[in-house]
């Protein structure tokens, strides 16, 4: 497995385990501008960073399959992989590129593993 490709299955991990998260948070009517938990989705397999967005601010990271929010300082920019598009101070909106960002896009596609 090449850089790109670890780089966008560890970032998918945690945009499954986030997609858990926005669904429990939305069927608990936290889409009313709260912010909420979710985790760091950078490409550290081992970080357990809690970072907080609205339920609008989640949907807007994953209108992009290419696009993962981590916590402010894991948005390492790997030049022709990652760069950062946007951030405030509670997390970092990043964008996978080139074969990073196919893959990212490609698992964001595959049907959840039951």
């Amino acid at each position: 497995m090449d850089l790109a490709e670890k780089l966008a299955r560890n970032n998918a991990v945690f945009r499954d385990a986030n997609e858990e998260i926005s669904v429990a948070a939305a069927e608990h009517g936290l889409d009313d501008g709260r912010q909420t938990p979710f985790l760091c989705e950078c490409s550290d397999p081992r970080c357990t960073q809690i970072i907080r967005l609205t339920l609008g601010e989640y949907g807007r990271v994953r209108s992009d399959p290419r696009w993962f929010a981590h916590a402010p300082g894991h948005e390492t920019t790997v030049p022709g992989l990652v760069e950062a598009l946007d951030r405030n101070d509670r997390y970092v909106l990043v964008q996978k590129l080139g074969r990073a960002g196919a893959v990212a896009s490609d698992l964001a596609a595959e049907p959840p593993a039951d």
